[in-house]
């Protein structure tokens, strides 16, 4: 199937080396304004997202851009919509440096091990499964807070707050399973591909999500505020909360870059098989 976007990456792959970086860079900086203007990302969540930007596009070209600013300005206007007055998550809807390398550094990798190893096509799959595992996670999670059923424990089908990793819904499950569809469908439209890299695209990235709740609900650590009830913020008000479980290192930025990685392994050996 032939990309929309393949006049594009073989205009850009035509310039001289000093043009494309010029381009690319011009292209990078107008998004980092555009992302500080509407409050997407701290100061060096802009920086980490351009050297990201920078070497998605130089790598990929416009169709692996294209699939990473629609992951970005997508989850980011939903965040901004759904995390207001945020009472259990330690981040705000503006992504921070290590929220930005979570989400984008498994998606550059498998850029990376697409030019570098043997298997380019099964790595190419593998990128937009672990931008469709953000993006499902992304959705999921706010579409979930959203929701007028309470989020119970993954682990233990137990309800918990709403907003604490851990908690799933049905309408999250849904929406996480749509966005990976959707990220799938615009590799499909971008890249080029078979209708049965579009099932492995669709289901590792919502089985990436679910993995993530899996280890929400486990390892991920939760802190108890002194009234009993759980948050994800070791300090508010300039006071120390108690950590009630989990491993103290492995917080929800850990978590994300754990499950792009598992949608990038679930990816890349079902695309090895298939």
């Amino acid at each position: 199937m032939r990309s929309w976007t393949v006049f594009l990456d073989n205009a850009l792959l035509s310039l001289p080396l000093v043009w494309r970086v010029v381009i690319i860079a011009a292209v990078m900086a107008a998004m980092a304004v555009i992302a500080r203007r509407k409050r997407f990302l701290t100061p060096g969540g802009i920086a980490a997202s351009v050297i990201l930007g920078f070497a998605v596009m130089y790598i990929g070209g416009v169709s692996a851009i294209v699939m990473l600013l629609f992951f970005f300005l997508s989850s980011s206007v939903i965040s901004k919509m759904a995390r207001q007055n945020d009472y259990i998550r330690e981040k705000s809807s503006e992504r921070d440096i290590m929220q930005v390398i979570a989400n984008g550094l498994p998606a550059a990798l498998c850029l990376i091990l697409f030019r570098l190893s043997p298997y380019p096509e099964a790595f190419l799959v593998a990128f937009a499964s672990a931008l469709a595992e953000a993006e499902a996670d992304t959705l999921s999670g706010e579409m979930g807070r959203l929701s007028h059923q309470d989020p119970v424990s993954i682990i233990t089908l137990t309800r918990v707050p709403k907003g604490l990793s851990g908690g799933v819904t049905v309408l999250g499950f849904v929406a996480g399973m749509v966005s990976s569809l959707v990220m799938a469908l615009l590799f499909m439209g971008t890249f080029g591909c078979s209708f049965l890299s579009v099932l492995t695209i669709t289901a590792s990235g919502f089985l990436g999500s679910v993995f993530d709740s899996f280890l929400g609900a486990t390892v991920q650590v939760q802190y108890r505020r002194k009234d009993g009830t759980l948050t994800e913020k070791s300090y508010e008000n300039g006071e120390e909360n108690e950590r009630a479980r989990g491993i103290k290192w492995i917080d929800n930025d850990m978590v994300n870059l754990l499950s792009g990685l598992f949608s990038v392994a679930i990816a890349s050996s079902l695309s090895l098989l298939l």
